[in-house]
């Protein structure tokens, strides 16, 4: 839970001011948390398993042909002892699919979901080599096409304790103080929070109370 805690104790004696709200305004101040279909969620039809094949070597001149060929270069490795290599199997998507999934979601989006991953023979192929659910870890665009040119996984079993940044959802800005004074400076502030957590959590965080400078945020877990 987050609580918005005010460090300013000279803010508490400032005389009450009546602001006008739309309408719309007005309705992101009801808690809705007991709601949980209120909160925007990704579209089932993108709820899917991504299909990998492979790959027998980790020379970037290999990894080159693959990208111009159509299937994307990936590592899939687990937490524990990455440093040392981590489990770690070298596979390889199919540019679409990835594609789509980071056009449905976002880039910061897409790093802060699980997904299910099947490494398969072949892309046509039924045998299933690996299944396993992941989290993305990193991911590399091309410059002017924004082509995803490379993936890393990490390896999301259930009783795991990842780091993540989950991305910042702001509700009622028209409504807030806070996020009114900062207008489009918002764009140059850190969108995510890093965080250390069980992969059962769904990664977001939704900031949609009246907050105020120098209001904050505080992680009460």
């Amino acid at each position: 839970m987050f609580l918005l805690q005010r460090r300013c104790a000279s803010a508490l004696s400032a005389p009450f001011q009546l602001r006008r709200y739309t309408q719309s305004a007005a309705a992101a101040l009801v808690d809705d948390d007991s709601n949980p279909e209120s909160f925007p969620r990704p579209e089932l039809k993108y709820d899917e398993t991504i299909l990998a094949v492979p790959r027998l070597t980790s020379c970037k001149s290999i990894a080159a042909k693959e990208q111009k060929a159509g299937p994307v270069p990936d590592i899939i490795f687990e937490q524990e002892d990455g440093q040392h290599g981590g489990n770690k199997r070298l596979i390889s998507f199919r540019t679409n699919q990835i594609r789509k999934l980071l056009n449905h979601l976002g880039r910061s989006f897409f790093l802060s979901r699980l997904f299910h991953l099947e490494v398969r023979s072949d892309f046509d192929a039924d045998d299933v080599v690996e299944k396993v659910r992941v989290l993305p870890r990193l991911i590399h665009l091309h410059s002017s096409t924004d082509a995803p040119l490379n993936v890393t996984f990490i390896r999301a079993p259930s009783n795991a304790l990842l780091k993540v940044e989950i991305p910042l959802v702001f509700r009622g800005d028209d409504i807030s103080p806070g996020l009114k004074k900062g207008n489009n400076n918002l764009q140059n502030f850190a969108i995510y929070l890093k965080n250390l957590c069980s992969v059962q959590w769904e990664f977001k965080i939704i900031a949609k109370k009246v907050i105020e400078f120098p209001d904050r945020l505080e992680d009460k877990k």
